[in-house]
């Protein structure tokens, strides 16, 4: 799967179904008490970069902040957020 995020294209592994149920899941104990728990959130992005096959190279000469934005495009990705999002 390619995930263009700010004009850069990374390539992807699939994410399989038992992966999409254990990110929706994570995301749910983001969420957990009605705001954001971000140690949660860098818990969800550590697992999406296993699922996604990233390296550390992948991520030469971006910043932190940039990273993040990569996993949280490719986390959109794997959950079809963006399509619900367009469509409702």
């Amino acid at each position: 799967m390619i995930v263009k995020v700010n004009k850069k294209e990374y390539d992807v592994k699939d994410c399989s179904y038992k992966e999409r149920r254990q990110l929706h899941k994570h995301n749910a104990l983001v969420w957990w008490h009605g705001k954001m728990d971000v140690e949660k959130y860098y818990d969800l992005l550590e697992i999406v970069q296993d699922i996604s096959g990233l390296q550390e190279s992948d991520f030469d000469g971006l910043e932190m902040s940039q990273i993040d934005q990569v996993l949280q495009s490719v986390f959109v990705n794997y959950l079809d957020l963006e399509k619900k999002e367009l469509a409702g």
